[in-house]
């Protein structure tokens, strides 16, 4: 197969389509008409000679042909796209792109992205979210953290090391810690109790740890997600069992509004653990070494 047989507008076209399963947010992200796109597609699966998407009622789903292409033509849009990025202008600027989970999203990264952007010259960092075990099917960024190993096999060609462990304890806003006088882990029990649903044996660890295992505990708020259940916690409404290493106080932190209650009854949590893509673009190693002195 010749370069110049590639149908690069239409390769362009399917992986909007796939990142977005949308013809319409495809077509407005490319500036172009939704049968312009359908018809670009239907151009690479006649050039391919196999289908790439199916429709589940209203719902465009890939193919396993679909899936193959996307997940390699992602990387080599990211690449290109990189590459343009640095060339660009004065050629000084650099774009990092970094996908996280949500709630270490919004409270470790978020509060140190001026601080890393300041303390690395002439870069720019783009940070996408994900929920904890979501497979985010678009172009793979350059710094990938997941909470776990991470079982994405595009993945598998990235460098990796774990940036620290959850260090899970109980957590309230400090008006609830002053107004609740809790002395002990039996004390915990009479009070209101915030869950999460995406973190259900976080409550088992921590009764388990405080010698308490097997006790019923009454929920007084769940929530779908930690960094909503945090909200909740945040204005003095119970207590939640989070890693304090995540939501840590301290200069320039949002995690202010949060103190440990008795703080000896704690647990180790799942790792988190940083992917990066090798490369001979220093500003990712630099990076990456600006993230793991945050641990030391």
């Amino acid at each position: 197969m010749k370069t110049r047989e590639l149908p690069l507008s239409a390769l362009r076209a399917f992986a909007m389509a796939a990142q977005w399963k949308n013809l319409g947010n495809a077509a407005e992200e490319l500036g172009v008409t939704h049968g312009a796109i359908s018809r670009q597609i239907g151009k690479l699966e006649q050039w391919i000679g196999r289908d790439l998407f199916t429709r589940q009622g209203r719902q465009l789903v890939l193919t396993p042909t679909g899936e193959l292409l996307a997940s390699k033509i992602g990387n080599s849009l990211t690449d290109m796209i990189a590459a343009c990025a640095e060339v660009a202008g004065t050629g000084q600027r650099h774009i990092v792109t970094i996908e996280a989970p949500t709630t270490f999203a919004m409270y470790w990264i978020l509060p140190k992205l001026k601080e890393f952007e300041a303390r690395i010259a002439e870069t720019e960092i783009s940070l996408t979210t994900r929920m904890t075990n979501e497979i985010h099917d678009g172009p793979l960024s350059d710094i990938v953290i997941t909470r776990g190993p991470g079982f994405d096999r595009r993945l598998q060609s990235y460098d990796k090391f774990i940036l620290f462990y959850e260090d899970l304890c109980l957590l309230a806003a400090p008006s609830f810690v002053r107004s609740s006088k809790i002395s002990k882990a039996r004390d915990v029990l009479r009070q209101q109790i915030v869950g999460s649903v995406t973190r259900p044996t976080d409550w088992p660890g921590w009764l388990n740890e405080a010698g308490l295992r097997g006790e019923h505990i009454r929920f007084r708020h769940v929530f779908d997600h930690l960094f909503i259940a945090m909200h909740c916690v945040r204005d003095g409404i119970g207590t939640i069992v989070a890693p304090r290493n995540i939501f840590r106080s301290g200069p320039g932190s949002s995690s202010a509004g949060f103190r440990p209650v008795l703080p000896d009854i704690h647990f180790r949590g799942a790792p988190y653990v940083v992917h990066y893509r090798p490369s001979d673009r220093g500003v990712i190693n630099r990076l990456v070494k600006l993230i793991k002195m945050y641990t030391e």
